[in-house]
């Protein structure tokens, strides 16, 4: 500090005089110089690391939040999933992706709830960011989670999605119609028998989830996702 009040000094007087010789203009390079070379190497060392790229390394979790919604019946194979990241990444110090930089993905894999099939899935792949100043960064990563979802959740690796409640109604289907058959094979007028109202109960139950379809997996605006990055990435300081 007092260096840098010293220069300042010494640079209004010369600049009262008419010219500048030779020797005051050498005088001032060597008091620049001096000053550079008793900065803190605190100091020296910040501003070199600002000019350096950062790394994000692979397996770095990221938050992100819907910014369109998905649902299984329009997010075919293909269709544009569209994010912005919740909390910024952070790397040595140093903001490596800031809040709100926008991510794009595709949904790579879909399947409709079935009458027979089974349960709705989804699949999808984080392909770029873009950042605040509108620079563009390739990126490999996969769903990790959805934090706080209560309906749906990843079942494997790869990030793929199910609906959480599809079994619980199913069974819930199958013993509410066979308590109905239960309860008609028990009354003597009928006369179908206890054990053939409740074969007949148990039928008509697996029938209704066997061709009623399950499930579709819906995400509004605002879904909270996870994002794991399968590949380092680099992202070099802003020009």
């Amino acid at each position: 500090m007092r260096n840098r009040r010293l220069t300042l000094w010494l640079s209004c007087c010369l600049l009262a005089t008419p010219s500048w010789s030779t020797a005051q203009t050498g005088f001032m390079m060597a008091l620049t110089q001096h000053r550079q070379a008793t900065d803190t190497p605190g100091e020296v060392a910040a501003i070199q690391n600002r000019a350096e790229p950062i790394t994000i390394p692979t397996g770095t979790h990221l938050l992100l939040k819907l910014t369109s919604a998905l649902h299984t019946t329009s997010g075919t194979p293909g269709a544009g999933v569209y994010l912005e990241t919740s909390f910024p990444v952070i790397v040595d110090d140093r903001v490596a992706i800031p809040e709100h930089t926008r991510v794009l993905g595709i949904v790579e894999r879909e399947r409709r709830p079935g009458r027979v099939r089974g349960r709705a899935q989804m699949r999808m792949r984080f392909t770029e960011f873009i950042l605040p100043d509108d620079r563009v960064l390739s990126v490999a990563a996969s769903l990790q989670s959805l934090p706080g979802a209560s309906r749906h959740r990843t079942v494997d690796n790869e990030g793929t999605i199910e609906p959480v409640d599809q079994i619980d109604a199913d069974v819930y289907t199958v013993a509410k119609t066979t308590g109905v058959g239960l309860l008609i094979g028990s009354m003597s007028r009928v006369g179908i028998g206890v054990g053939p109202g409740v074969l007949m109960g148990a039928g008509l139950g697996l029938a209704k989830v066997l061709f009623t379809r399950g499930d579709e997996i819906s995400l509004p605006v605002g879904t909270r996702v996870e994002m794991v990055l399968q590949r380092p990435l680099t992202v070099a300081p802003q020009p």
